[in-house]
């Protein structure tokens, strides 16, 4: 679930923002009124997106922090403001947001803008959405994001325990949860630039941190059985820290 922090100084609004977002299915991490608020917050959480009110109470506004969040946290933040003047604009540009939502918005805007920003995000961090055949999914940084619908599902990649192929459809078999894709086994791996995963046959790739046992013809992770080809099972002994 992708999580975001709000940062508005308006309460009712920022309510109201919370409600949708829960609404549209991501977590909220918190609220914060003002610049000293959300410096607090950041200390404590990690949010994958900010909605970022550019007019907050205090002489440090919203742009101020952007430039803190963007210095020492690196973490996206989409502008949300009443005020659309040029100056503004110009001001809010020099801190390269990764999108820009004028008030009053509706949900259904406020819904496409993350979706866009998610996809923005996703070219920025040079991480290539899988393409043979189309994908449900795309990767950023440590993050695999699975479009539901509406909305996009955050799996963290160091929780995935192996993959499955099916057809053009992968299963992802996770710590907590079990996720289908449309997309290529061969053209997945290559997305997730990771030395822990590893091809054990034509059908599986599975999560080597994980990994329990091996055998000639299987791989344990955890207390499942996956099995492995001959040539694989070479490869992986000449990878593994044998004693």
């Amino acid at each position: 679930m992708v999580k975001i922090l709000i940062v508005e100084d308006e309460l009712i609004i920022a309510e109201d923002v919370r409600s949708m977002l829960c609404k549209m299915g991501y977590e909220v991490l918190g609220v914060a009124m003002d610049y000293h608020e959300a410096i607090h917050l950041l200390k404590s959480t990690t949010p994958d997106l900010i909605l970022l009110d550019v007019n907050l109470n205090g002489s440090l506004d919203g742009i101020d922090l952007a430039h803190e969040i963007s210095k020492i946290y690196k973490i996206p933040f989409i502008y949300t403001t009443s005020y659309a003047d040029t100056p503004t604009l110009e001001r809010a540009k020099a801190t390269h947001p990764i999108n820009y939502l004028v008030k009053p918005f509706k949900q259904e805007q406020l819904l496409t803008t993350i979706e866009m920003a998610l996809h923005q995000l996703a070219a920025l961090e040079n991480a290539s959405i899988v393409s043979e055949p189309k994908a449900d999914s795309f990767i950023i940084k440590d993050a695999l994001f699975i479009k539901d619908k509406f909305k996009y599902t955050k799996l963290n990649i160091h929780e995935i325990l192996w993959i499955k192929s099916d057809g053009n459809y992968l299963e992802i078999k996770t710590l907590h949860k079990d996720e289908l894709i449309r997309a290529t086994l061969s053209n997945f791996i290559e997305r997730l630039n990771s030395q822990v995963f590893f091809k054990t046959h034509k059908s599986y790739i599975v999560n080597l941190d994980y990994m329990t046992n091996l055998e000639h013809n299987f791989v344990t992770i955890q207390q499942t059985k996956i099995p492995i080809a001959k040539n694989y099972y070479d490869i992986l002994v000449e990878k593994l820290n044998i004693v």
